[in-house]
């Protein structure tokens, strides 16, 4: 096998393992809508704002998640480019 075919093939290997960390991140994006949707439920109104405090929490999870999802996003089209040259 040609140098060339194995940088190709890691190329693409590394495009696999980020379409999977990027399914996985949204799955788990997915969960914390759904605990912020309990915290909602179960605890609006809490006399010391634990629901507030939590669901900055969460959201604040939630936003670094996705800024992480767009870097992989932007990896993996800068590996697309790489492969097609």
């Amino acid at each position: 096998m040609s140098m060339v075919q194995q940088i190709i093939q890691a190329v693409t290997a590394s495009e696999r393992q980020i379409e999977e960390q990027i399914r996985k991140l949204t799955a788990y994006n997915e969960q914390i809508d759904r605990a912020m949707q309990q915290v909602q439920s179960q605890l609006s109104g809490s006399t010391q704002s634990y629901d507030q405090k939590m669901l900055q929490q969460l959201q604040q999870t939630k936003k670094q998640i996705e800024d992480t999802v767009k870097m992989l996003q932007t990896a993996k089209e800068k590996l697309i480019q790489v492969r097609a040259i």
